[in-house]
């Protein structure tokens, strides 16, 4: 039997579909960008800067990971960053950090800034609670991309599940409704 309330019912329907649809898009951006994004709010915000040795660079030359290497070791990571495995080089810094042990940390840094670097000398910004969390100054602003991708995603994801939850809750006022008619 036809029902003549069938149209408003698509509706409420089809709203709640392209919703999760925009939600999962929303929790792919955030999986895809959170660490980078996370990492350049938690240096930019609560990070101390302080000066490291340099004690090694490798460059990407030398690098003999391969791409299918590196996706079976890290799939997100060599996803987002597939081109820094053929043009940036492994740095190897000590910092020694306020209170704490020094600490040898690596980061991977374009071939061509490190060729310009003049002294063995760099600037790290880390976070005081974890040094691990570290990242050359220098470079920490090639990050400010995943941070905004980050925060714009959670807004929008934000926005998205209130409305989502709002059209749940009418389709199911609508199908209460429903079944008293």
């Amino acid at each position: 039997m036809f029902n003549p309330k069938e149209a408003a019912e698509d509706s409420h329907a089809l709203n709640l579909a392209i919703l999760i649809f925009v939600g999962l898009a929303c929790l792919l951006s955030i999986y895809i960008h959170y660490d980078s994004g996370l990492k350049y709010w938690l240096l930019k915000k609560l990070g101390e800067e302080t000066p490291a040795v340099v004690l090694g660079f490798r460059d990407s030359g030398g690098d003999r990971l391969t791409l299918q290497e590196a996706l079976h070791d890290s799939p997100r990571d060599t996803f987002k960053n597939s081109t820094h495995y053929l043009t940036h080089g492994v740095l190897v810094a000590e910092i020694n950090p306020t209170g704490n042990y020094p600490q040898v940390l690596t980061f991977r840094v374009p071939d061509a800034w490190m060729a310009d670097l003049q002294s063995d000398w760099i600037d790290v910004t880390y976070l005081g609670a974890n040094p691990k969390i570290a990242h050359p100054t220098d470079l920490l602003e090639t990050f400010h991309f995943d941070g905004r991708v980050l925060v714009w995603s959670l807004l929008i994801g934000a926005v998205v599940l209130w409305f989502a939850i709002r059209s749940a809750r009418k389709w199911s006022s609508f199908r209460n409704r429903m079944r008293h008619y």
